[in-house]
């Protein structure tokens, strides 16, 4: 089963993801220190996710992300299944992630 993030990141394989199905609290603990920042100061807790679609536990970080708020508001889930894909919102956030964008339209393509 595909588990997709509205924006196509492979919640799969994300850290967090993989430390809450786990239930690996020092790798919880691990990633919330490296990834805080000045902003947002992370503990453990904020870590646990079962991934966007999943409904449950979110990771902090996501749970005012704007494209999924944008994707559960237009009942579509992932972005893919929107009239308006791609919109502005999700190719800004595909650049301020860096890394592999073909590799999120990709995803999105399979959770069509």
């Amino acid at each position: 089963m595909l588990n997709i993030g509205a924006c196509g990141l492979d919640c799969g394989n994300c850290q967090a993801y993989k430390a809450t199905q786990t239930k690996d609290e020092k790798k919880l603990a691990e990633l919330a220190v490296k990834w805080s920042s000045d902003k947002n100061q992370w503990k453990a807790s904020d870590m646990l996710c079962d991934g966007c679609a999943a409904g449950g536990r979110v990771f902090k970080g996501c749970m005012d992300c704007g494209v999924r708020t944008c994707a559960q508001a237009n009942g579509v889930g992932v972005c893919s299944r929107c009239g308006d894909y791609p919109c502005d919102k999700l190719e800004g956030m595909w650049k301020g992630f860096g890394g592999d964008v073909a590799g999120f339209k990709a995803n999105l393509e399979k959770a069509k």
